[in-house]
C-alpha cells in the first residue's frame, strides 16, 4: 500500500460503479472504519436466491481489522451483505441506530449467528470508534433512520450521507435539522462523500405525503373489488400510507410476504406504525369482502419467488386475483428488472387485472436527492471537495459535473477499489486496491 499510517484514506469497495453494493473504507493512523456492507439488487442475470455482495479480499488479505462498521440505515443494499461476511471478516463491533440494530438482528438469527456485537448510536453525540470521532445526524429517506455520519479526525472532517433526500414533511421521523446542517458548515466539513442515485433528475424528488393524497384519490374510485399494493418492504413510510389511507376507506389489509412482516415487526420494535389496526392474516381476509380488502405484498421487481408473482400464478392457498382488481406498482423499476416486471404485468393483464405504475401516477416517489436538493446540501454544508458514490458511473461522473458548476472546488470521481487520499484543498487518487463481487448462492 502506498499510503503511510498518518494518512487519511477513503476507498470505496461497493456501490461506486453500480447501484447497491455499498460498501465505504476509511484510514486513519493505522485504524479502519467502514461504513455499510450491502448487497446489490437483483436483476434479470440472476436467480431469485443469488445475491451480489463486495469482494472484501483487500482486508481478509492484509489482515486488517475494523474498528467498526457503522450502518447508515436498514436498507437492504447498505446492510444485506453483514450477516453473510460478518464471521470472515472475523467478527468487528456494529454501531447504528436502533431501527437498523432490530432488522439487523432478524438477519443474524436467521443465519443463527448468535455472537455479535451491537452498540446503539444516539443523534447528535459523539463517540470515538478507533481513531475517528464519529457523529450520526438524521436525514430524511424512504425508511426510518436514516443517518449522515459526520466523519472528524485531526487533519479535517468528513460528512458522508448516506441515503437521503429532502422531505419537508415527512410521514416517519422529523424533518432535516437545517440549524445542525448549518453548524456543520460553520465548524467546517472539507470533504462530502455524498448519495449520486438520482442526479439526473432535476426536480425534488417529492415527499411520501404525496403519494398519500394520490392514493386517496385512487382508493375513492375504487368501490369494487380488492386492490394489491406492491412495494419494497422496507419502505415503512410506504405502509403506513396505505394502512392509514386502507382504514380511512375502511378496507383491512393483509401482507404478504416474509420480508413485509419482519420489517413490520421491527418497526412495532421501535414505535413505528402504531395506532394502525385494520392488519388481518391471510387467513382471516376469506372472511372480508373482497371489496373492503387491500393486498399489500413484495414482489415489486418481478421476483418469481415474492409473493406477488406467488399469488400470479395461484399459489397463494387464500387469496387469488380476480377481473378487475386492481394492482399499484408503489416503487420504481431497478434498472436490470425491466423485463422480470413486464412479464409479471403481462400476466396480471392476462388475468383481466388493471394495472397502476408510477409512469401514470404519483404513486412512488424517490428516497435519493434531485439536482436542486444536492444544490441544497452543498449549500448547507459547504464542502471544499465532493465525492460521488452510490451509483453507475454515468451517475458520478453527472454527479462531480454538476457540483463543479454549482461552485464546489474540487470533485474527485471515484470508482470501486480506489484509494483517496484526503486531504484539505488536494485530495485525489493515489493507487487502487482489489474489490470486485462476490456471488452467492442458496437461500437468503
Amino acid at each position: 500500500m502506498k499510503f503511510s499510517k498518518n494518512d487519511l484514506v477513503f476507498i470505496p469497495l461497493g456501490g461506486s460503479g453500480e447501484i447497491g453494493m455499498n460498501c465505504n473504507l476509511y484510514h486513519y493512523n493505522n485504524s479502519w472504519i467502514m461504513i455499510d456492507l450491502g448487497v446489490m439488487f437483483g436483476n434479470s442475470n440472476l436467480s431469485s436466491n443469488e445475491l451480489i455482495m463486495p469482494n472484501i479480499d483487500f482486508l481478509t488479505k492484509n489482515n486488517i481489522k475494523l474498528d467498526g462498521l457503522i450502518l447508515t440505515h436498514a436498507h437492504e443494499d447498505h446492510i444485506g451483505a453483514v450477516p453473510f461476511l460478518y464471521e470472515k471478516l472475523g467478527g468487528f463491533k456494529i454501531f447504528t441506530t436502533s431501527f437498523t440494530a432490530s432488522v439487523l438482528k432478524r438477519k443474524f438469527d436467521s443465519l443463527a449467528i448468535k455472537e455479535t456485537y451491537i452498540e446503539l448510536l444516539n443523534y447528535n453525540k459523539n463517540i470515538k470508534i478507533g481513531k475517528f470521532h464519529i457523529e450520526t445526524l438524521a436525514l430524511t429517506h424512504s425508511i426510518p433512520e436514516p443517518n449522515a455520519i459526520i466523519i472528524r479526525t485531526e487533519k479535517l472532517n468528513i460528512f458522508h450521507t448516506g441515503d437521503w433526500k429532502i422531505d419537508p414533511t415527512p410521514l416517519v421521523g422529523d424533518p432535516i435539522d437545517q440549524t445542525k446542517l448549518n453548524d456543520l458548515r460553520n465548524e467546517g466539513m472539507a470533504i462530502m462523500v455524498c448519495d449520486s442515485t438520482n442526479v439526473f433528475n432535476e426536480n425534488p424528488s417529492g415527499s411520501e405525503n404525496d403519494v398519500r393524497e394520490e392514493l386517496r384519490q385512487i382508493f375513492s374510485k375504487k368501490n369494487k373489488n380488492k386492490i394489491i399494493i406492491t412495494c419494497f418492504a422496507s419502505n415503512i413510510a410506504r405502509l403506513e400510507t396505505i394502512l392509514k389511507v386502507s382504514n380511512e376507506f375502511n378496507k383491512c389489509c393483509v401482507f404478504l410476504g416474509r420480508s413485509i412482516h419482519r420489517i413490520y415487526e421491527s418497526a412495532r420494535e421501535n414505535n413505528y406504525l402504531k395506532n394502525l389496526n385494520n392488519i388481518v392474516s391471510e387467513k382471516e381476509s376469506k372472511s372480508i369482502s373482497e371489496d373492503n380488502l387491500v393486498i399489500v405484498c413484495t414482489g415489486s421487481q418481478g421476483e418469481s419467488n415474492a409473493a406477488l408473482s406467488r399469488l400470479v400464478n395461484n399459489k397463494n392457498r387464500f387469496i387469488e386475483i380476480f377481473n378487475d382488481d386492481l394492482v399499484i406498482f408503489s416503487s420504481r423499476e431497478i434498472p436490470g428488472n425491466e423485463k422480470k416486471i413486464s412479464e409479471l404485468k403481462n400476466q396480471l393483464l392476462k388475468k383481466k387485472a388493471k394495472i397502476i405504475d408510477s409512469k401514470i401516477s404519483k404513486i412512488h416517489v424517490s428516497g435519493h436527492p434531485s439536482k436542486k436538493e444536492l444544490k441544497q446540501m452543498y449549500e448547507w454544508i459547504s464542502p471544499n471537495t465532493i465525492i460521488p458514490v452510490h451509483g453507475e458511473f454515468k451517475h458520478l461522473n453527472e454527479h462531480a459535473n454538476y457540483a463543479k458548476k454549482c461552485g464546489i472546488k474540487k470533485q474527485v470521481l471515484v470508482e470501486n477499489g480506489d484509494v483517496v487520499l484526503l486531504e484539505n484543498n488536494n485530495s485525489r487518487i493515489i493507487e487502487k486496491v482489489c474489490s470486485g463481487r462476490i456471488l452467492l448462492k442458496g437461500n437468503k
